[in-house]
């Protein structure tokens, strides 16, 4: 051997990348998506060996798609790899696919594009068939710093700078689950790989497409790194690799100071139509760094779509804008059929086209049975809300465990000759507390921010003398409970809840 010392490189590479993944001893199965190169051949011999070797226990399934666009030279490396698999005793799937067809049926404008969602379209259904939590592929660090050289080009954020991590989720299709990609040899160079097959004896193909010029990797790879490298930086693959472990380890920070924060800021409703949709507190946005709020805005997107290959910076940059200089009552259409909708204290994403009510749609009007006995309650159901009133000895102010908003104190004698619960009408008028005069209804949604396609579905507790209470906002002055009177008259404890 010439290089003996690349053999013990790489495979400690894919031995270390194992243990990190969770894959040693496990018994798993993985698929190995082998092109016939000297990358994917690589990392199946090197697996391989650790198997025969007794390293891990895993079962390999190798995994070929033929893409048919070199003609003879696609079948022979079609073939090839069918015999790698065969004289190594290892299963394989290989099957043959028109990308040109599938560019037609999907009206996918990219050839590139059209071949990479093919490609992953078969590995996925390859590994859900034998069971594998993983497909592992022959990406190294040259099509890390390509890679990122491409986003970069592109104008992407940070995680277009992170590039490929060693762990990543299936990137398609949008609604796969539960297989991963596994990349053992990102910290090996290609150079590596083919010395590795040399010295082991091993046969690899090289792939004439990675000489096409038409596809934009094969210029980065062919034409803009050495061009980088001849008359910049020697060491620009090198300098693009770090670049992408320090977005990677910012972007670490960022997600998990996102988990932190997220319960605080975000939180899932569901509407009469049991349609989701993430609701942000306005304020809490407020006071996130821009750099946090696209992040939270992302993971937004991510949970209501699946994943954020289509969102683009831009989309996030557009809206943290509008944000940030406290636009009220727009709505952005965003990739997926997704919109956000952004009023006074809320703003949501959705999947239609007007900002979604949290509240559930009362019809009607439904009288509220009081109670008259102290300690005692009674409870009425109101459409979707039940409305639970008990009669208390004192005023007590409300317990922080309770819903904020939902829970009011009354004075019970402003409400003997009755109470029901309604939505708004025409003309309605409210005095509400602390002022000594009304005002219309119609001014206190306006003054409350409330969102206007929500304001029909607030429910509004009403009695013979007036709106004794906007249900979450505020109670009539003439309906409180006076703690500085002589004799306190008995106190009505009213609750809404879901």
């Amino acid at each position: 051997m010439k290089n003996p010392g690349v053999v013990s490189r790489i495979d400690r590479l894919v031995a270390d990348a194992l243990q990190r993944a969770g894959y040693f001893g496990q018994g798993l199965t993985l698929v190995i998506a082998v092109s016939g190169g000297p990358d994917s051949s690589a990392l199946l011999y090197s697996l391989h060996r650790h198997r025969l070797r007794g390293i891990h226990d895993l079962r390999l399934h190798v995994a070929h798609l033929n893409h048919d666009i070199r003609g003879e030279e696609s079948d022979q490396d079609a073939s090839f790899v069918a015999e790698l698999a065969h004289s190594l005793d290892l299963p394989a799937t290989i099957e043959k696919e028109d990308p040109l067809a599938y560019q037609r049926k999907h009206r996918i404008s990219s050839f590139e594009q059209a071949t990479r969602e093919m490609r992953y379209s078969f590995l996925y259904r390859v590994a859900q068939e034998q069971g594998a939590p993983a497909v592992t592929v022959g990406h190294t660090a040259d099509d890390q710093a390509e890679t990122v050289l491409e986003h970069i080009l592109r104008g992407s954020g940070l995680r277009g700078l992170r590039g490929m991590t060693e762990v990543s989720p299936w990137p398609w299709p949008p609604s796969a689950g539960g297989v991963v990609v596994f990349r053992p040899l990102l910290a090996a160079a290609k150079h590596e790989t083919v010395a590795y097959c040399r010295e082991l004896g091993r046969e690899f193909h090289q792939d004439s497409d990675n000489n096409l010029p038409k596809f934009t990797r094969n210029r980065v790879r062919q034409e803009l790194l050495p061009l980088l490298a001849a008359d910049y930086n020697p060491r620009v693959t090198d300098a693009l690799i770090r670049l992408s472990h320090t977005a990677a380890l910012d972007l670490d920070f960022l997600e998990r100071e996102c988990d932190r924060l997220w319960p605080d800021i975000a939180s899932e409703v569901t509407d009469d139509s049991a349609s989701k949709s993430i609701s942000f507190n306005r304020q809490a946005l407020n006071r996130l760094h821009p750099s946090m709020l696209r992040q939270v805005l992302r993971r937004g997107y991510v949970q209501m779509s699946g994943d954020a290959r289509r969102l683009e910076e831009s989309h996030l940059a557009g809206i943290s804008t509008l944000l940030e200089q406290n636009k009220t009552g727009f709505s952005v259409g965003l990739p997926r059929g997704l919109w956000l909708h952004a009023s006074y204290d809320v703003v949501v994403l959705a999947g239609n086209a007007r900002l979604p009510c949290p509240l559930p749609a009362i019809e009607g009007e439904h009288l509220i049975q009081l109670p008259n006995a102290m300690g005692t309650h009674i409870v009425t159901r109101v459409g979707s809300w039940q409305v639970k009133a008990e009669l208390v000895s004192q005023y007590s102010k409300k317990n922080p465990l309770e819903p904020e908003g939902l829970i009011e104190f009354f004075n019970a004698e402003s409400l003997e000759n009755g109470v029901w619960v309604r939505t708004r009408q025409p003309g309605d008028r409210f005095q509400p507390l602390g002022m000594n005069v009304e005002k219309k209804l119609q001014d206190f949604f306006t003054d409350s921010k409330v969102p206007r396609v929500w304001r029909d579905r607030v429910p509004l507790l009403a009695s013979d003398q007036g709106i004794a209470w906007v249900v979450g906002h505020r109670i009539a002055e003439w309906a409180k409970v006076d703690t500085r009177a002589a004799s306190n008259p008995s106190t009505l404890r009213i609750e809404f809840t879901r």
